[in-house]
């Protein structure tokens, strides 16, 4: 009899082990949710080896300048898209690039590959160099707009 009221004490305490766990894990990710504010971006940039690559980055509202942001690599294996997705705080820039203020921002995308964009205006991101410099070929598109 002692041995079955022991294993059922144990079991009951497991059980409630692992709701504790669920529910503060819940609760975490509400409030995370609901505390940092964040605006998203979104847009597909030409590539030179295919159709582009589609990027959503959001960005916190704060001074902390965390990120998200997914990668999206159109049909980059036998017509298949791959997806990338990368977390960590972008560095902010300040240049003055032909003798106007530029704001833009340096994304890591995974090891040695940083991105930038150029803040065109609140609701514009713009591909760039490392020196906020626009791309020559002003007929393709290198934007990511605001999405709600």
């Amino acid at each position: 009899m002692k041995k079955v009221l022991v294993l059922f004490a144990a079991c009951a305490t497991l059980v409630a082990c692992q709701q504790k766990g669920k529910t503060e894990e819940a609760k975490t990710a509400d409030t995370t949710a609901t505390t940092v504010d964040s605006i998203r971006y979104a847009g597909e940039i030409p590539a030179a080896d295919g159709p582009g690559t589609r990027y959503e980055i959001a960005m916190a509202t704060d001074s902390t300048n965390g990120f998200s942001a997914t990668e999206t690599l159109l049909e980059a294996e036998k017509g298949k898209d791959v997806v990338n997705k990368y977390t960590g705080t972008a560095e902010k820039i300040e240049k003055d690039v032909d003798g106007k203020k530029k704001v833009g921002y340096k994304f890591t995308f995974g090891e040695g590959n940083d991105t930038y964009f150029l803040q065109v205006d609140d609701a514009t991101l713009r591909m760039v160099n490392d020196q906020l410099e626009e791309s020559e070929a002003k007929e393709m598109n290198y934007d990511l707009k605001v999405v709600k």
